[in-house]
């Protein structure tokens, strides 16, 4: 049996495909393929019924957005998956005549299944660093090739340029082949460069020996905006 997120996921699909497709010739032939299923082979007038039903539906739909309605999409694709859904869940032959109804429905639903989120190998930035990049990555870090700050998450360049390190590390890792050359070549050899640098980088007031400076630097000057002085409008 189907459980009920199957029956939500394919509810969405259908729905979205409805309100996509509500204001163009393909609504014809999905009109018509909805009324059969909502009305379940019950009689002609539950024919009848369901396809004046859709009818105001899709009547309601275009009204909202002439009228700027900016939620008219989502509400009434709501409403058509309730009814949808309803019908699923009461009868049990609902879902096989929905798939043949609609056959792509079952990969436009996997589609909007969210993937299953991959478990860090590392819990954060702060033990990614401790006991990954620090004892990996050694340098001559004497002040003038190379600097570095043993408070690196002092700086906040630094800890977001680490922290996306560390993401990147975490999903490559995952990857086959070249995955990790990659991370090396066009993630952790930029960041390192810049964070490294004994001039320009976020550490350069800092020592690797003496620590973290007492004087960081400041954060970049800024003045507030005035659109009447924007050259671009």
């Amino acid at each position: 049996m189907s459980s009920d997120n199957e029956f939500d996921r394919i509810v969405q699909a259908l729905a979205e495909k409805a309100v996509f497709f509500a204001d163009t010739k393909a609504w014809d032939p999905m009109h018509m393929k909805l009324t059969f299923f909502l009305a379940g082979a019950r009689s002609s007038n539950e024919e009848d019924h369901r396809s004046r039903q859709l009818h105001d539906w899709k009547a309601r739909l275009l009204a909202a957005r002439a009228a700027g309605d900016a939620a008219a999409d989502t509400t009434l694709q709501a409403e058509l998956g309730a009814l949808v859904l309803a019908e699923l869940r009461n009868r049990g032959d609902a879902l096989e005549h929905l798939i043949q109804a609609f056959p792509l429905l079952t990969e436009s639903a996997a589609a909007a299944q969210p993937p299953e989120e991959a478990e860090f190998y590392y819990a954060d930035v702060f033990a990614f660093v401790t006991e990954y990049l620090s004892p990996m990555v050694r340098r001559r870090i004497n002040g003038s090739s190379a600097t570095w700050c043993p408070r690196w998450w002092a700086h906040p360049e630094a800890g977001a340029r680490l922290s996306a390190l560390w993401l990147a590390w975490e999903q490559l890792r995952q990857e086959p082949g070249a995955a990790m050359s990659t991370w090396w070549l066009h993630h952790a050899d930029p960041h390192l460069r810049v964070l490294m640098d004994p001039d320009m980088g976020p550490f350069a007031a800092c020592s690797p020996k003496d620590g973290h400076t007492a004087y960081p630097f400041d954060p970049l000057p800024l003045e507030p905006y005035d659109a009447s002085q924007d050259p671009l409008l």
